[in-house]
């Protein structure tokens, strides 16, 4: 056991299995040979083995105390390298969570236990253990953007802003950070500081290609054409014919904005667009190009990139007949109000509003009138949310009452006080939901209230304040990884992984 010890430490993985396979056999059930052999294949990257070896070890009671870290890195790393596998997963936090009830403050555990929460989308259990980790050190930079970056995941971008601040006081040459603080000015259109942190990535980065995309989409927003397209111009020149698919995406979709209505430099676009091979692997790009043949009236070649999006799914059984309502539902799991329309548009039409703060520039508005939503049954798991705007509450005597099967839930005056004149936000229903919700109904009496949407997602029961997003690609901050994948040498840094086990482990356990 030693001698394997020993050849491990010197990268003499080979070695070391010949001499670990021969304690093995002279002691059949010996607990710290298995366990060596487990690091060694770790080592190897070949976590299968190590993770069977492990609990081989564990098996037969080995005293190794960060015997549980170790198993846990295996499945986490194997997890890795099978695309993020539940199972692996559920076991690496299982081991960390049984090695943090020795060891509270382990600093490896928490970050992995963070991020595994936030790969499954458990952000409140992801943020707790960031809180664990911000208690032992209030200076790890990486660790306040993170915390940051699951703050705008559930659309708390004022508190996701004050910790990439921190994070900038500590590290202000940190241009990942500073570019996600643009992107959460940005959803609060706060443009100037949204411009401000741009310049300082151009500064720090001046070949920074998604800072001047960045740049031109908050010209464009703030409707400073000439700007936008300097900034454009810039992003083109950085750009060549290497680019990957997200900065084609950038391109193609800034390109579009600039040349609406512009029949000519649409036409230009699609035979660009048309010149990418490998168009079919990127759903932003056939989605740019389905619009713009929209556009030009060119329907059978945009019903073509249609079903190439959706597989020729048919989705008109729930009230959806129009490609961006598709889009929204299957990509983005919206559900738009205004698709009730297709099943009674004699009673919904009554209700319908031009609104351009809407994500489909329609919405419903119970003004002076009670309104009934009768959903089809939407397939979709997670919170159900809706996204509202509570103009004025009518009479103490109003209501909103949520059906779904047997349950029911009724929001009364001082529930819905809560969220009158705060504009449009975003909350949860009170209904709980696993994979899909039969026949949701909604009852608004005595409340002028307008509704946009509801969508399936993790909102932890906060009120949402929603901005006018229509500029910036949908769900922009999944474009890029996380702090873990940006800084993966440093999040899951292996370095510190090697004094997980001594030559004094061996010694103690014989």
């Amino acid at each position: 056991c030693i001698l394997g010890y020993i050849y491990k430490c010197l990268n003499n993985y080979e070695q070391a299995h010949l001499y670990l396979k021969e304690a093995i056999k002279l002691k059949l059930k010996e607990p710290i040979a298995y366990f060596i052999c487990g690091e060694v294949f770790f080592w190897q990257n070949n976590y299968d083995e190590a993770i069977y070896y492990l609990n081989k070890s564990l098996e037969y009671k080995t005293k190794i105390n960060n015997l549980h870290i170790i198993l846990g890195n295996s499945n986490l790393f194997e997890a890795v390298s099978y695309n993020y596998d539940e199972y692996y997963l559920l076991d690496a936090l299982k081991n960390y969570e049984i090695a943090l009830k020795n060891d509270p403050n382990n600093y490896l555990c928490l970050k992995n236990c963070a991020y595994i929460y936030e790969r499954k989308k458990d952000y409140k259990n992801a943020l707790i253990f960031l809180d664990k980790l911000i208690s032992v050190n209030e200076k790890d930079s990486l660790i306040l953007c993170y915390y940051g970056e699951i703050l705008c995941n559930i659309k708390q971008y004022n508190n996701a802003i004050s910790y990439f601040t921190k994070a900038n006081i500590i590290d202000p040459e940190n241009v990942y950070n500073l570019k996600k603080r643009a992107i959460a000015y940005y959803y609060l259109q706060e443009y100037d500081k949204v411009l401000s942190d741009l310049d300082k990535i151009i500064q720090l980065d001046p070949l920074n290609n998604t800072a001047y995309y960045l740049k031109s989409i908050t010209y464009f927003t703030k409707n400073d054409i000439s700007n936008a397209k300097i900034a454009f111009n810039k992003l083109t020149e950085l750009l060549n014919s290497n680019d990957t698919i997200i900065e084609k995406e950038q391109l193609f979709y800034l390109e579009y904005l600039l040349n609406k209505n512009k029949f000519t430099e649409l036409d230009n676009i699609l035979t660009k667009l048309n010149q990418i091979s490998n168009i079919k692997i990127s759903k932003t790009l056939l989605f740019i190009r389905c619009i713009i043949y929209i556009e030009s009236e060119i329907y059978h070649k945009a019903k073509s990139d249609f079903n190439m999006l959706f597989n020729g799914y048919n989705i008109t059984y729930i009230g959806i007949i129009d490609f961006y309502g598709a889009y929204l539902y299957n990509e983005k799991r919206v559900y738009l109000i205004s698709n009730l329309i297709n099943y009674n548009k004699i009673y919904y039409s009554q209700f319908q509003e031009s609104d351009q703060n809407s994500l489909s520039g329609q919405v419903f508005y119970s003004k002076n009138k009670e309104l009934h939503l009768n959903f089809p049954i939407l397939r979709n798991s997670g919170r159900c949310i809706w996204k509202i705007d509570v103009k004025k509450i009518i009479s103490e005597d109003c209501f909103i009452k949520f059906t779904e099967g047997n349950n029911e839930h009724t929001l009364k005056y001082n529930d819905v006080l809560k969220f009158e004149g705060l504009g449009w936000i975003e909350c949860s229903i009170p209904i709980k939901n696993s994979s899909s919700i039969p026949k949701l109904s909604i009852e608004i009496n005595a409340i002028n209230m307008k509704i946009d949407y509801i969508r399936f997602g993790h909102n932890e029961e906060e009120i949402t304040y929603i901005s006018n997003m229509n500029y910036l690609l949908p769900d922009y901050h999944e474009l890029y990884p996380g702090i873990p994948k940006a800084f993966k040498d440093k999040y899951f840094s292996k370095k510190k992984m090697e004094n997980l086990f001594e030559l004094k482990d061996i010694l103690d356990s014989l």
